[in-house]
């Protein structure tokens, strides 16, 4: 494939994601505003921290088998049918494993109907629910991921309009019609993923591609070494995400929690943004894994990343007080104090991430979970020896410190297995500038001189991104753009 082509495949599917995605992110638009009025602080606590372990329980209990769907699927050199049938037997084995042990708990368990602890709202008042929700979850995970592996991108965005629109629906029937708080919270997201894993198995077809005849040993040992030493990867991940939520809720309550899970809102939109170039970023990095030019490859990917993150982040921290005040609920809107620091350490979320593929692609899962024992372990001692001192100020403090210390890390170790410049100079002057921006969004709500000398900095600051970022884009979007057109809009190709 030319490497003009690369980056065109590459861009035509990220494209397709982000339509895909795009309904998923204007819905969350509409959800915050319903979750944040809807629910009361320590209801929303609860909520966040359900779905929370059950995205922990999810890797466990599917072996993480979605993502050597994703791996073993994409690559020509592994059957496919084989690589569907072993990914489903496994993550329903895990899921009838589950199933038993909620199911002893709830019955052999000793709930005290005094004590409102953590593990009684958890096990006794939501075992049933939480259970619903990570079957639901993981199957559509492995069906999704098994859709992308076959290169159905189409299914696979149109998927995601029709959960979106789903759990739109099912949220502002049971959260705001037949108001059923915490378990309509879940219960909409349950429905969705339901209508999606029943929508995917029917429209590609899945069961074809489902045979014990194809469940074969030796490609169930391959795929078991690859993703075995992800369970503990992700499960360091979401320690790194999740802990967080634990901590504050467990030394402060569930209402702070509620409010740090409204703090994490406003970065997402940074990360979520990432998520779809990343889809498509991981299908390219692996089918292009044994093409000349790689290094380059990498290295513009990288850099036209970096520059997007910057400006997006820019924006938001420019508009984040007009963002909370509309936004997010009346009760929630302490979240803003947070959410600068979250969105700094979104940054090196999402390259900590892009350079998480390179130990995808060459197939090193230890590497990727010792940066994740590193990131966990951070975030757990910084939160409990910060957290009585600074309240929710750790969780943010400890997931900047965290992400930022395994970027530094996998930057160095990732460059091993697949060289290419970081542009670090680039990296440090943005970093540095849009330091200087969060520090100023602490100044906008207090008096009238220091409201203006914060806008004025943020604006400053957001010109001053957007300019040093600008040629890198515009670079890309030459690319893209077909050459017809392209000579009909000569100030582009001055780039």
């Amino acid at each position: 494939m030319s490497s003009e082509s690369r980056y065109k495949k590459l861009f035509s599917n990220t494209i397709i994601f982000a339509i895909g995605s795009f309904s998923s992110k204007i819905l969350v638009l509409f959800l915050v505003p319903i979750y944040t009025n809807a629910l009361t602080q320590d209801e929303l606590g609860i909520a966040d921290l359900l779905q929370q372990i059950s995205n922990w329980l999810v890797p466990i209990v599917s072996l993480t088998v979605s993502e050597a769907i994703t791996r073993f699927g994409l690559d020509r050199a592994y059957n496919k049918n084989s690589v569907f049938t072993i990914g489903t037997v496994l993550n329903l084995a895990g899921l009838a494993v589950l199933g038993l042990v909620i199911l002893g708990l709830i019955i052999f368990g000793n709930p005290d109907p005094a004590e409102n602890s953590l593990t009684s709202v958890i096990i006794f008042d939501n075992g049933l629910i939480l259970f619903a929700y990570v079957f639901t979850a993981s199957l559509k995970l492995l069906f999704s991921y098994f859709v992308r592996a076959i290169e159905m991108v189409k299914l696979y965005a149109f998927v995601g309009i029709l959960t979106t629109f789903f759990t739109l629906a099912f949220t502002v029937l049971l959260l705001l019609g037949l108001k059923i708080g915490v378990t309509g919270y879940l219960l909409a997201i349950i429905l969705s993923d339901l209508i999606a894993i029943v929508y995917m198995f029917f429209k590609a077809k899945l069961w074809k591609y489902f045979s014990f005849k194809d469940f074969d040993k030796s490609v169930t040992k391959q795929m078991l070494a690859y993703c075995v030493p992800l369970i503990p990867t992700q499960i360091m991940w979401l320690i790194t995400n999740t802990s967080s939520s634990l901590i504050v809720s467990g030394f402060i309550g569930t209402d702070a929690n509620g409010i740090l899970s409204a703090a994490y809102k406003i970065p997402n939109l940074v990360s979520t943004v990432y998520m779809i170039f990343a889809l498509a970023w991981n299908m390219s990095a692996v089918l292009e894994k044994d093409s000349d030019k790689q290094e380059r490859f990498y290295e513009n990917v990288f850099d036209c990343n970096q520059s997007v993150i910057y400006i997006l982040s820019a924006f938001i921290l420019l508009f984040l007080h007009i963002i909370t005040g509309i936004w997010i609920g009346a009760d929630f809107r302490s979240s803003v104090l947070y959410a600068p620091i979250l969105i700094y350490a979104t940054i090196f979320t999402c390259f900590v991430t892009f350079l998480g593929t390179i130990y995808s692609v060459h197939k090193k899962s230890v590497r990727s979970l010792v940066t994740a024992l590193i990131s966990g372990g951070l975030n757990i001692i910084i939160n409990l020896a910060f957290v009585k001192m600074i309240g929710i100020y750790s969780a943010a403090v400890a997931a900047l410190i965290s992400y930022l210390a395994v970027f530094i890390i996998r930057a160095a170790d990732a460059k091993k297995y697949q060289p290419f410049n970081l542009h670090t100079r680039k990296l440090v002057f943005n970093c540095s500038v849009l330091a200087v921006m969060c520090l100023a969004t602490y100044l906008v709500p207090l008096e009238i001189p220091f409201k203006i000398a914060a806008y004025a900095i943020l604006i400053i600051g957001t010109c001053v991104i957007v300019a040093s970022n600008f040629r890198c884009v515009m670079r890309v979007v030459k690319i893209m753009i077909p050459a017809k057109i392209l000579n009909k809009i000569p100030i582009i190709n001055k780039f």
